[in-house]
């Protein structure tokens, strides 16, 4: 089984994927979507926790390995930044609809 099929049974084991085919979600964009995903709920679980944020940075070292840096966004982008940022030993950046929280920076 490759990866991405165990990153979804582990979010399926979490409860965070959620189908509404006949009443769709409205995401913060305004788009309609018949699937939402609630990355916030997969903190509660450790070791899929663990297990996605291992798979996450396998993918961000894949793709971007010279990155200088990580940044997040409000609201489950800022968990999941901040541990993969901890993880490969990069410094994080969060982003939020506020002035007051618009650059965080963690050294």
């Amino acid at each position: 089984m490759n990866d991405a099929k165990v990153v979804a049974e582990k979010l399926l084991q979490a409860n965070a994927v959620k189908l509404s085919p006949e009443k769709p979600f409205t995401w913060a964009s305004g788009w309609k979507s018949p699937i939402y995903c609630d990355n916030r709920s997969v903190l509660s679980y450790p070791f899929i926790r663990d297990f996605i944020k291992s798979e996450m940075c396998n993918v961000l070292f894949e793709h971007f390995g010279e990155a200088d840096a990580l940044a997040g966004v409000a609201t489950a982008g800022i968990a999941w930044g901040a541990m993969a940022a901890d993880q490969l030993k990069l410094p994080f950046y969060m982003y939020g609809p506020s002035p007051k929280i618009m650059v965080w920076e963690t050294r």
